[in-house]
């Protein structure tokens, strides 16, 4: 089993009593590919396209998400936002680099 996979099944089971649309949108962050810092770098009409939803849907679940704590920002590219899976998701706690003024 990949590590792609294992956080997918750990997502998966920390997430049994949210709302389907919830775990759906949690899963498709879990089985994307990220970059090294675990950010998914795909707008949110791609990733609602992906999942067969209106970019408001996909939104307002995100938004729910955030905060709540399962998905976090963690860069912006222009004025988009990019999220990946928050620590309430993984169970890991995450270190935020410092940045200089």
């Amino acid at each position: 089993m990949s590590s792609g996979d294992l956080v997918a099944l750990t997502v998966l089971r920390r997430t049994r009593k949210l709302k389907p649309n919830q775990r759906l949108l949690l899963q498709l962050y879990a089985l994307a590919p990220k970059a090294p810092n675990g950010a998914v770098k795909r707008t949110a009409a791609a990733l609602a396209e992906e999942l067969g939803w209106t970019p408001s849907l996909f939104s307002r679940v995100r938004k729910e998400l955030v905060k709540e704590g399962w998905l976090e920002e963690v860069d912006r590219v222009t004025n988009i936002p990019i999220y990946r899976l928050g620590e309430e998701s993984t169970g890991e706690r995450r270190v935020v680099p410092l940045r200089s003024a």
